[in-house]
């Protein structure tokens, strides 16, 4: 027999996010800027997928935000280098609608 099903808080529920880290440098000052770029992931990508930003202000902040969000054992540090080459790094990433918020994402 299965166990009576539970209902689900829609707050908590979980969905899956693409989420761009990339370095933008600024021209005068040659100063990375690191983004997140984040978008709901389909298995059939549109051109027009909404894309929403957040901008963070160094290093340390883009660490203090995305650690939390990754696998235990995973540290966006060991990136770095990636994130800061013209393609970025990609993370899929299943995250609560608070998380996905605190990356810039907005329904």
């Amino acid at each position: 027999m299965n166990p009576p099903a539970q209902k689900i808080n829609p707050g908590s529920r979980r969905r899956r996010y693409l989420i761009h880290l990339c370095c933008t440098y600024d021209e005068g000052s040659h100063a990375c800027r690191y983004a997140a770029r984040i978008q709901l992931w389909r298995a059939r990508s549109s051109v027009h997928a909404k894309t929403q930003e957040r901008v963070f202000t160094d290093e340390y902040e883009l660490i203090e935000s995305i650690n939390p969000l990754l696998p235990q054992g995973s540290d966006v540090r060991n990136v770095i280098s990636h994130i800061e080459n013209p393609d970025g790094f990609l993370y899929l990433l299943n995250l609560s609608s608070e998380e996905a918020n605190s990356l810039g994402w907005r329904e």
